[in-house]
């Protein structure tokens, strides 16, 4: 059996004071003691410290900052960099990771599946028939994974509860549709990302015209990789 670990020895437990203390030290340019600060890049290398800790100690900004210095050695450049990389290289797996849905209570779920129902049976009545025109198929598995993943995503940046707001989004995501036909076109023939009608038009309530080009543009651009999200706007996220 193997030695149990202490709570202060576990990767992600970090202490901020302790951090914050490597930060003061690392950031001064003027600091050349290259034994000094490989031993404080050794003792960071230890852990894997959160995005609100990278951000409010800027470590991440130092150690980038930090391997620009040319008062400092190829080796120690390198390590800085290292460091940042595997940290962001963390936050950004965790950020792409897929959400699953978790077992509600019976209400919850009952008025979930409502929701689903509600949304089902409205995107069936803007089908139209007109040619050229993508159709809403509730007999085809891809159309019943279409409202599963929108109704789904709309209950996870409800913070996971069903309340009016939840009921709010779904009738104002049904409005959207239902009275752009650009948008649903978009929809139905899946070019548009739900995360990007969710988060840029029910969340922001942005208006339609540069909600759609907004979204094509993201969709264009998502088409060519296979995470969830916009790898530019995740870049951004772990910016730390």
């Amino acid at each position: 059996m193997g030695k149990q670990l202490k709570i202060n020895e576990l990767k992600r437990v970090v202490n901020v004071d302790k951090f914050s203390q490597y930060a003061n030290i690392l950031k001064d340019t003027s600091n050349t003691d290259e034994k000094q600060i490989e031993c404080i890049l050794n003792e960071l290398a230890l852990k894997t410290p959160s995005r609100d800790v990278l951000m409010k100690t800027k470590l991440g900004f130092i150690l980038k900052e930090m391997s620009r210095r040319q008062n400092l050695s190829k080796n120690t450049r390198e390590k800085a960099l290292n460091l940042r990389s595997k940290w962001k290289e963390f936050h950004k797996k965790i950020l792409l990771a897929p959400k699953f849905d978790v077992k509600c209570d019976k209400p919850t779920t009952e008025n979930r599946q409502k929701a689903r129902e509600e949304l089902r049976n409205s995107f069936v009545k803007t089908n139209t028939g007109e040619s050229n025109v993508a159709v809403f198929d509730p007999n085809q598995e891809a159309y019943t994974s279409l409202i599963s993943d929108l109704e789904f995503t709309i209950f996870q940046n409800n913070d996971k509860l069903v309340n009016n707001k939840y009921f709010n989004l779904i009738r104002k995501c049904i409005n959207i549709i239902s009275q752009n036909s650009k948008l649903r076109n978009e929809l139905f023939s899946f070019n548009l990302k739900i995360e990007d009608l969710v988060n840029q038009y029910l969340l922001n309530g942005s208006q339609g015209k540069s909600f759609f080009s907004k979204a094509t543009n993201l969709s264009e651009t998502a088409s060519t990789t296979s995470s969830s999200e916009n790898p530019f706007q995740i870049d951004e996220l772990i910016d730390f």
